[in-house]
């Protein structure tokens, strides 16, 4: 029997044939957002079906749902902005902590550095003058020569007058100021020396003054040694140092030496006491002592003075230019130039042909100034007492 098509049969109501449900594809899910993201659409309820609908449905039934569009998409999977963190803040107050104990650290730090190199220098300083204090003991100085007993011959030729001396023509500065040592003309290097430049051969001389100061004093360049102890170790306290165009194998009119002005006293850091005393000071500690490797001499300080290195200024003094002078006159411009500086109204006398040693240090308040001591060495038959009684009255400007 033929089967009547659905929409002939008698007694056909479109409401007892269901259709097939059709799966809409999946959809990809998109990130909520709670305010960007719509709200998800509840399917609607659905409607009995009435007798009197139509047999066909509508298309909306069958429809395949739409998919969101890129930019609704976008939107939802947009990061949230309501509930993001706000940046991290730190206190002005732990900020400026931080900064103290940085600033706390890197102090300790350089003061401890400071206090180290310190130590090390005096060690240094300590051990170069146990050195030097042996060579000292062990070296045996000569005997002076017994006078010769006078015979009645020379005792009669000593009776006859001997006629007036005839005035002797100027001498000339080479003259005055002799290029070799009259008493080492070989140039031979003193034995004390000998364990000094075993620890540093750059060890030249040995300068000393009672109560205020003894040290090594080296020779290489004027940087060198800024930065150097004498046993050539770094540090900040440096050495004291003969300035490098200072020439020993020749006689120089004029020692030049360095060194720094330390805080603790350490190098030329004594020598302030001659500026910041009164002349008493200058009247207990007159007298400085230098040994170099050719000789050995000690001198008397004429002038403590602060000049400055600038051209033009009232207090200008260019004591590094001059290591010979080739005239009295600028000699005498230059010793009466740093007398008109000095802190004290010293009576010393200095002549041409006196030979000057000057120490130099920086001032600690100007890096344009220098302080200087300046003294001269002693004459050979210098009357003593006369000089004491120079030295004993000086007094303060």
């Amino acid at each position: 029997m033929k089967q009547q098509p659905p929409s002939q049969r008698i007694g056909y109501f479109p409401q007892q044939e269901q259709p097939a449900p059709q799966t809409p594809p999946p959809r990809r899910r998109a990130q909520r957002n709670p305010e960007q993201a719509a709200e998800p659409q509840r399917p609607a309820p659905r409607q009995p079906a009435s007798p009197y609908a139509d047999v066909q449905r509508p298309a909306s039934q069958y429809a395949t749902p739409q998919r969101p569009t890129r930019t609704a998409r976008s939107a939802a999977q947009q990061p949230r902005t309501a509930h993001r963190k706000p940046p991290l803040r730190i206190p002005a107050r732990l900020i400026m902590l931080i900064v103290c104990a940085g600033v706390f650290v890197t102090c300790s730090f350089l003061l401890v550095r400071y206090f180290s190199n310190i130590i090390i220098s005096r060690q240094a300083s300590q051990q170069l003058e146990e050195v030097y204090s042996a060579a000292m003991q062990n070296t045996e100085v000569p005997a002076a020569p017994s006078s010769p007993t006078p015979t009645p011959e020379a005792v009669q030729a000593a009776a006859v007058p001997l006629p007036a001396a005839l005035p002797e023509p100027a001498p000339s500065p080479s003259e005055i100021w002799p290029a070799h040592y009259p008493s080492n003309p070989s140039l031979r290097v003193s034995s004390v020396f000998y364990e000094l430049q075993r620890q540093n051969p750059d060890i030249v001389g040995w300068l000393k003054i009672d109560g205020v100061l003894e040290e090594a004093v080296v020779q290489r360049d004027n940087s060198y040694y800024l930065t150097h102890n004498a046993l050539k170790q770094r540090s900040v306290t440096g050495a004291l140092f003969l300035d490098e165009s200072c020439d020993l194998k020749k006689v120089p009119t004029q020692m030049l030496i360095h060194g720094h002005n330390m805080k603790e006293g350490a190098m030329f850091g004594s020598l302030k006491k001659y500026k910041v005393k009164d002349a008493s000071f200058y009247r207990a500690h007159p007298f400085i002592d230098f040994n170099t490797v050719y000789e050995n001499g000690r001198y008397v300080i004429f002038a403590v003075a602060e000049v400055d290195l600038r051209y033009g200024k009232h207090d200008y003094l260019p004591f590094w230019r001059d290591v010979r002078f080739s005239t009295v006159d600028s000699f005498t411009d230059y010793v009466n130039k740093a007398r008109s500086l000095s802190h004290y109204r010293c009576n010393v006398d200095v002549q041409p042909g006196d030979r000057l040693l000057t120490l130099s240090t920086c001032t600690g308040t100007d890096d344009n100034k220098r302080l200087l001591v300046m003294a001269r060495k002693l004459r050979d038959g210098e009357d003593a007492l006369q000089l004491n009684m120079s030295i004993l009255s000086t007094d303060d400007r």
